[in-house]
């Protein structure tokens, strides 16, 4: 990327000259997005081991992007975003001395790498609206390659029972196996769930297929592409993505929307407890998923009820902690010292209170709500992915990370914001042109 001969980041005052024109990303900028996608989708499991951390592809994509973005001259700096992630590490760094529990620099340290890079975004000094959709259209495509993937896994696993087919983890050698501990194979009914060879989870599935479901829809509704991804989600057998889904179509995108969401919820809480009742043969086995949250090692009791109870126990301690949270690094290691019979997730939501505490959940959060929704992303999407990073472990995952930061990469617009939230769909063949000027004027 070259700096753009259009006008400066500072020159708002006249939007009508300041987004005149079409802009493109050179090949080196394609490769850029390409590669993050792939090295979130494909290669995210592959790994050199440092201890208990380990460096994947996503992480040095992340960051070559970033140096890319900024040596390029088409950064921005978003000062609000800056102050926001000096606050939460100075609050971290003063409250780890005076800490009960055991903390770890390391997941500090993770937080700054993970979240700097949302201090920058491409600078508004063109219409970038073709690059945005340079960026859906590339996601949605490589989903649609992993749909095509879990349902082709899920066949040869269930049927065929090629065992090797069931999680890329089995068959990487262990010097480059991506450290952690995750649930790589779940059965549901005696069915292995798909989780698209290359993710860790049918969790993770079920999210990627969501979110490109919602891309195309909102985008391109090109019949084929929405089959698969919708294949895709179904053999995941996991209400992840449904759930994130439906937070993403169903919350108003304005305030003058909210009756309608009153009403839309309403009317699909409706349609699940007519289905529920209805027993109807294959539904049986996602709405039994709800029998979760009252069974303990269950992957809904872990993800959603589970949690509360390292939440009270820290609220049991002390008001400082209530607010500060016992330390960087210090859920999971509270977890094994207080040996629960039961497995705990540690949601965005759970982490961030428990060693960050209330403060450091309200900052963080606006790190990411800040970003999301200053974006050229609709509004819808935006829900999606902000009720995505809450509810599920996303916050110290840097390919979560990337993937917002990527999304977001182009600010709204005065011309374009007003045009996110419409229900008309558009194309942007230009988007996928050939590369033209890095970054301008096309």
């Amino acid at each position: 990327m070259n700096p753009p001969t259009s006008p400066a980041i500072g020159s708002d005052t006249s939007p009508s000259a300041q987004f005149g024109s079409d802009v493109e990303l050179t090949p080196t900028g394609k490769f850029a997005v390409w590669s993050s996608i792939a090295s979130i989708l494909f290669f995210n499991q592959i790994a050199y081991n440092i201890g208990e951390f380990p460096v994947a592809s996503d992480l040095l994509c992340y960051t070559f992007f970033t140096f890319y973005l900024v040596a390029s001259g088409n950064a921005a700096l978003s000062v609000p975003t800056l102050y926001l992630l000096t606050c939460t590490v100075a609050l971290a760094i003063l409250r780890r001395p005076f800490s009960a529990s055991e903390t770890s620099l390391s997941s500090l340290l993770l937080v700054v790498v993970a979240y700097t890079p949302f201090v920058f975004r491409l600078r508004r000094t063109a219409d970038l609206r073709s690059i945005q959709d340079y960026i859906l259209k590339a996601y949605v495509t490589a989903a649609t390659v992993i749909a095509v993937i879990a349902v082709v896994q899920f066949v040869v696993v269930n049927v065929a029972k090629l065992d090797i087919f069931t999680n890329i983890y089995f068959v990487l050698p262990k010097e480059i196996r991506g450290a952690g501990t995750f649930t790589f194979l779940r059965e549901e009914g005696g069915i292995t769930k798909a989780n698209g060879f290359f993710l860790r989870e049918a969790a993770e599935l079920s999210t990627v297929m969501a979110l490109a479901l919602l891309i195309e829809y909102r985008q391109g509704i090109r019949p084929t592409v929405l089959a698969l991804l919708s294949m895709g989600l179904v053999v995941s057998f996991s209400g992840s993505g449904l759930t994130v889904l439906a937070l993403g179509l169903l919350l108003p995108r304005s305030i003058s929307r909210i009756p309608v969401f009153v009403i839309s919820a309403l009317g699909a809480l409706l349609l699940l407890y007519t289905l529920a009742n209805l027993q109807i043969p294959g539904l049986d086995r996602w709405f039994s998923r709800l029998s979760e949250l009252n069974t303990q090692n269950t992957s809904g009791y872990a993800r959603f009820v589970a949690p509360w109870e390292m939440i009270r126990i820290s609220f049991d301690r002390d008001v400082w902690t209530i607010w500060l949270g016992n330390g960087a690094g210090s859920f999971i290691r509270d977890v094994n010292l207080n040996r629960f019979g039961y497995e705990v997730s540690d949601p965005t939501w759970a982490k961030l209170t428990y060693e960050y505490g209330l403060a450091g959940l309200i900052l963080v959060s606006a790190i990411v709500i800040t970003r999301l929704y200053s974006s050229a992303l609709r509004v819808d999407i935006s829900h999606f992915y902000f009720f995505s990073w809450v509810i599920f472990p996303l916050v110290l995952k840097p390919s979560s990370a990337l993937m917002i930061w990527l999304l977001t990469l182009v600010p709204s617009s005065p011309r374009s914001f007003g045009q996110n939230d419409r229900s008309s769909r558009r194309t942007t063949p230009a988007a996928a042109g050939s590369a033209g000027t890095p970054l301008q004027p096309s």
